[in-house]
């Protein structure tokens, strides 16, 4: 039990004088995301909203307004021979403009996708498919950060 204790102490020592810090934190980000409008009403707006409001506001920086268009679709990708469901693939594609000074500089569609297996009670699956839509959207979030950094 001590051994762990150490182990657990020695890492956190390293963790704090290393100088850690993470990749996306928005004090590193040369850019800035000013004004967020979505095209159309989606299900996944507020996930998007709440994870990308992180990166916004900074004065100092570049400063995008984005235009956003979410697709989400779900399809069976097997199915047993009963007919029924075996593989479902969710698909979630983010369409945007990026505009500054009030003209689109570029667009650009992000595309994450996910398989996986049925699952005969619904309610598990159903708590499944909303943690691979945070997982997706999260993922989402830190490919639009990176294209926004080279731009």
């Amino acid at each position: 039990m001590t051994n762990k204790k150490n182990i657990l102490i020695l890492l956190l020592i390293f963790l704090t004088s290393c100088g850690y810090k993470p990749i996306f934190s928005s004090s590193n980000l040369n850019v800035s995301i000013n004004n967020i409008e979505f095209i159309k009403e989606n299900k996944l707006n507020n996930k998007f909203k709440r994870q990308i409001n992180v990166y916004r506001g900074s004065e100092t920086a570049k400063l995008y307004d984005l235009e956003i268009e979410i697709d989400q679709t779900k399809t069976i990708s097997l199915k047993d021979a009963k007919g029924n469901p075996k593989i479902f693939i969710t698909e979630i594609s983010i369409l945007i403009n990026f505009i500054k000074n009030g003209k689109i500089i570029t667009s650009e569609n992000f595309v994450e996708s996910f398989s996986y297996n049925n699952n005969s009670n619904k309610f598990d699956l159903s708590r499944y498919e909303k943690i691979i839509e945070n997982n997706m959207v999260n993922e989402l979030i830190d490919k639009i950060i990176i294209y926004l950094q080279k731009l």
